[in-house]
Parts: structure tokens; sequence; C-alpha cells
């Protein structure tokens, strides 16, 4: 009892109960839509398609070097006859042996790639499921060809920048300005062959046919030397750039094998998705 009177009611000895804590129940996500362009990406990744372009650009950088070192003891224990150079194996040597490698035997890797991603029409039943769903012709073409070409280019930087350190590792420094330009050139190079394959698959639907279809065109393309207006405009000179610029040329003397050869990889890929798109069955 209070001084005024009033009786006050004993404190409740029971725990109070918590306050209700509205539950904001998570909605299960659905499954992530499969574009075009992360199924290229897949196709590469899951295949196991970048193990081939690893082995094919980085391990040539990793390799030339080493074989351009110990040349002497490496042809001795083959029994190869060979006439070693007159003034040694330079730093450029070592650059040259990747160089040469990638433009003979890893490009082949590349250009199988393409072929097998360009091949749109070779499965029928697989032909008529990609038609069906592609709202545009250059769906079947661009995310297959960009996809390629972009890890191809990808592998074969990163295969010239391990040749650059083994080289000055081994044999001692190389201007950075030579071996960029050099790269760089390389790389639209490889862009234009790896557009001619596009090319190809416009008119030949299996992979064997568009792969085959393309080394021979590369074979006959020196031909065109022998006409002499075109002789500084040939798109191959970039392949040894990355040699010549090491040896005293400048950058300024590519210009013009650069500029045709980013002309004829446009009107390459154009041509694919023009004739790819409105090809039948």
């Amino acid at each position: 009892m209070t001084r005024s009177g009033a009786v006050q009611a004993p404190a409740s000895t029971q725990p109070t109960a918590p306050a209700t804590v509205a539950r904001v129940e998570r909605v299960p996500r659905g499954p992530r839509r499969l574009g075009l362009w992360r199924l290229e990406w897949l196709r590469l990744v899951r295949t196991r398609r970048w193990l081939l372009l690893l082995v094919a650009y980085p391990g040539v950088g990793l390799i030339g070097p080493v074989f351009a070192r110990h040349r002497d003891r490496i042809v001795e224990a083959l029994h190869i006859d060979a006439v070693a150079p007159a003034g040694g194996m330079r730093a450029d040597s070592g650059m040259a042996v990747f160089t040469y490698t990638v433009g003979q035997v890893s490009v082949l890797v590349g250009l199988a790639l393409m072929a097998s991603a360009l091949a749109v029409d070779h499965r029928p039943g697989l032909a008529a499921f990609h038609r069906t769903r592609m709202r545009r012709p250059r769906d079947l073409v661009l995310p297959r060809y960009t996809v390629t070409t972009a890890a191809v280019a990808l592998a074969y930087l990163l295969g010239s920048l391990i040749a650059w350190a083994q080289v000055h590792w081994m044999f001692g420094p190389l201007p950075a300005e030579a071996v960029f330009y050099g790269s760089l050139y390389g790389i639209v190079g490889v862009v234009l062959e790896l557009s001619v394959v596009a090319a190809m698959a416009a008119f030949l639907r299996r992979p064997v046919a568009i792969f085959g279809a393309t080394l021979v065109s590369f074979v006959l393309m020196p031909l065109a030397a022998l006409w002499r207006p075109v002789q500084g405009w040939l798109p191959s000179q970039l392949f040894n750039s990355q040699v010549d610029l090491l040896r005293g040329h400048t950058p300024d003397e590519f210009g013009d094998n650069l500029a045709l050869s980013l002309v004829m990889s446009a009107l390459c890929v154009w041509l694919a998705v023009w004739r790819i798109g409105r090809r039948e069955m």
C-alpha cells in the first residue's frame, strides 16, 4: 500500500513472452539462364579445350627459349646434322624459336578449335535446335567466333610473355617496345587466320573440311608475293614481325600489313554471318 492509499499490484514473477520476429522466407532461385555467350564459354572450359591452348602457346613459350639455349646439345643427342648459326644463339633466337613454332604448329590447335565451333550445320538435329531458337543470324556465328578468338589470343599473349621472361633469364634483356608490338602484330595475325576459318565455314559444313580448306589457303597465300605490288601488304609478314622488330625493323613498317589484316578479318566474319545465317540445312 502506498501513502495515497492505493494498493499496488505485485510485480509478476513470470517471464514475459518474447516479441514475435517476422521471418523472411528466402525464395529459392531458379536455374541461371544459359545465354549464348555463357554457353560458348562453358563449351571451352568444361570440354577441357583450354588445356590444348595451354600446351600449344604457353607450353611453346616455355620450351622454345630452352631449345635455343641448349640447341647444340639437343641436336647432338638426337643425332641430327645441323649447321649452327654463324653468330651463335642470341636473345632474338629464343623469340624466333617461339614465333616459328607457334606459326607452324601451335596455330593448328586454334584452327581446329575454330573449325569445330563454327561447324554449325554439321549435325542436322542440333542445327535445327539452334536455328529455331535464334532470332538473328549473327547469333549463330559471333558468340562462337568471339569466344574462341579471345581464348586463342589470350593464350598467344601468355605464351609471348613466358617466352620473353625465359629469354631475359637465359640470354639477356630484350627491348620491351619491340616485344609489345611484336605480340600485338602476332595476335592480329592469329585473328586473321581464325577469320579465314570463319570464311571457310560459310561454304563448308564438316569440321575436317573447314580445317583442311583453311590449311590449303594458307599454303597458297605466300604465292601472292610473286606479284610485286602486293609484296609489302601480305598479312603473313605479321607473324615474322616479332623477330624482325628485334633485328632492327620499326613498327611503322608493318602498318600496311596490319590494316589489310584487319579489313580482311572483318570481311571474313561478315561473310560467315551472312552466309551461315541464310544457309539451308
